[in-house]
């Protein structure tokens, strides 16, 4: 839902030209959300077969 938001975030502004605070502040949002993902996945239980699926 975070990515989501996120994507939505930068494709509005793409538009339009961000101002340099403005780029900081979404990198910062992109490194937050990437952090929470990896904390997310830590954790999960491992997977047996990864990239066997489907």
């Amino acid at each position: 839902m975070l990515i989501s938001m996120l994507l939505l975030t930068l494709l509005g502004c793409a538009g339009s030209g961000p101002s340099p605070e403005q780029q900081a502040r979404e990198a910062d949002q992109e490194r937050d959300a990437e952090l929470q993902q990896k904390e997310f996945r830590k954790s999960l239980p491992p997977v047996a077969n990864p990239g066997q699926g489907w």
